[in-house]
């Protein structure tokens, strides 16, 4: 017998930190499964869509599974092995497990949009392997959860659930906008809460050890973060320029991203880095942008929508 002594975890001991009430008490809100949409419902719809247009989808649905693979494996536990708590410790338990039901939300949705057509359901995944920006934005990220520190790792968790998978998001929701594939559009919607969340909560951590920081260390911070944007961004629109080379999307979907981005920097607290607003986003996505009835009070923020609005706490 060793001289350890485990202890257990009483919820109720010591200083209450409301953030991790909070979301440990919203989390049951965004907890779903995929299979109860019917997405089989939307085949008929989807095979008289364009056949560029039917590739987008399907190739948006296999971006989000390869990056969200990533941040089921690496992602959340990079963050989670600088929790400063246990319940903090336990939220982050749960936002991999959210991130566990996105991921496979993004394959039955190939899956099930493929059932009744001619398309190879692997080289829609092959497309992603093969796709060298997807590829470099991974070993970018991976990096980072690997050497990165307490701050560098909670930066680029945020920047990824509230910005760099919205280059994806984009087909999806503006599909939705034009009023195709409703049961495709809800779990999109499902999918969209799991990653607002995933991308306020380490954002409000980040945060907290931000202020922390001397103005010297805080201002490394930010130039740090600004590369790491440029950077991704760069690689981010050979990307978009690749998934919607057949349509006339591309410039739509970059300026959502960077929409996007800029929500990602004000989770973060810092100054937003490009001039697109909501005025800037085609009147089609807007459409496409579901509202989060069980928003309204995510960590003291006042959400009527999870995506449009996010004032500061």
């Amino acid at each position: 017998m060793t001289n350890t002594n485990f202890k257990p975890f009483d919820w109720k001991s010591g200083k209450q930190n409301v953030v991790d009430n909070s979301a440990w008490s919203r989390l049951n809100d965004i907890i779903y499964e995929s299979r109860r949409v019917p997405i089989k419902k939307d085949i008929k719809e989807f095979l008289k869509l364009p056949v560029a247009q039917q590739e987008v989808l399907l190739h948006s649905f296999a971006s989000l599974s390869l990056t969200s693979a990533l941040q089921m494996k690496k992602g959340v536990r990079a963050v989670q092995e600088i929790a400063t708590s246990p319940k903090e410790i336990a939220v982050f338990n749960a936002l991999q497990y959210l991130e566990s039901l996105n991921n496979r939300a993004y394959s039955y949705i190939i899956e099930e949009l493929t059932r009744d057509s001619r398309t190879d359901r692997s080289k829609i995944f092959d497309w992603a392997i093969n796709n060298q920006h997807l590829q470099e934005k991974n070993y970018q990220l991976n990096s980072i959860y690997e050497s990165g520190n307490p701050l560098q790792r909670l930066a680029v968790l945020v920047l990824v659930n509230s910005g760099l998978y919205h280059s994806a998001f984009f087909a999806p929701l503006y599909l939705f906008g034009q009023g195709h594939l409703s049961r495709t559009a809800e779990l999109t919607k499902d999918a969209l809460r799991v990653t607002s969340f995933s991308g306020m909560y380490p954002g409000i951590k980040f945060r907290d050890r931000f202020n922390k920081l001397s103005s010297n260390k805080q201002e490394e911070i930010k130039i740090w973060v600004d590369n790491l944007i440029d950077t991704a961004m760069a690689n981010e629109s050979k990307h978009i320029e690749l998934l919607y080379q057949d349509t006339d999307w591309t410039d739509n979907a970059l300026n959502y991203v960077k929409y996007s981005i800029n929500k990602g920097l004000m989770s973060l607290g810092l100054e937003t880095k490009y001039p697109q607003t909501i005025d800037d986003i085609d009147s089609t996505i807007k459409q496409g942008l579901v509202e989060n009835a069980d928003g309204d009070d995510f960590f003291f923020y006042a959400n009527k929508h999870a995506i449009t609005h996010m004032n500061e706490i």
